[in-house]
């Protein structure tokens, strides 16, 4: 077993990123009683931040940026909330506040990134001041895209919080007479309703949200 703070520190710094016990213990080749022990040891270092998934399965974000309790990132926002957790390969760090919910979700979107895309969706249960989010996404012209993720939220995120109508009136202006993509070349096969509804192409289908535990049938 490696001894001292420098050698878990030097370890960090290789194996950044999230795991299981199961996944760390095949990363390192160690067994189960010994990579549990190692995550004991990297979170009393700093080093390890604990979420919870579906079955309430424990996953473990590793990274040396954890220890630094000044700085969040949009990604530690989406992996409190979301079933489906996220690398911190290139993440942005904020420092000296907690980044909103609404802002994490512009930011998710802007990335697009199917796995991003995915884990975002938690955030809309999460959502409370409507007015903020649609201010920031018109500036980033996202409000029919917004609101085309919110319709496929609430088919599979358990108590999303409606969406005011006025959102959704200025989101009905802002339709496109061609049809536009979130991540372009990509649609969706079960989605079609709400492709059809904001004009909009879906990079997402049914079997990318599993872990939602479906609230809708296939």
């Amino acid at each position: 077993m490696i001894k001292g703070s420098s050698k878990y520190r030097e370890l960090v710094e290789k194996i950044e990123g999230i795991y299981t016990v199961e996944t760390l213990s095949e990363r390192l080749k160690l067994d189960r009683n010994k990579a549990v022990y190692v995550i004991h040891k990297l979170r009393k270092l700093g080093y390890v931040k604990t979420y919870y998934g579906s079955g309430k399965k424990r996953s473990y974000s590793i990274s040396l940026r954890n220890s630094n309790l000044k700085s969040i990132s949009y990604v530690d926002v989406i992996n409190k909330i979301s079933p489906i957790k996220l690398a911190y390969s290139d993440d942005y760090y904020i420092h000296g506040r907690v980044p909103s919910y609404e802002e994490t979700l512009i930011y998710a979107l802007q990335k697009r990134d199917i796995r991003y895309l995915v884990a975002s969706l938690a955030l809309f249960k999460k959502i409370s001041n409507w007015s903020f989010l649609y201010n920031l996404a018109k500036k980033k012209d996202l409000v029919v895209e917004i609101t085309a993720l919110y319709d496929i939220a609430k088919k599979v995120v358990k108590k999303v919080r409606k969406m005011p109508k006025k959102f959704v009136n200025q989101a009905i202006k802002k339709r496109t007479k061609k049809a536009i993509y979130i991540i372009k070349p990509l649609s969706s096969k079960d989605f079609k309703d709400i492709e059809k509804k904001w004009n909009i192409y879906i990079p997402l289908n049914l079997s990318d949200l599993e872990d939602y535990k479906m609230r809708v049938k296939r």
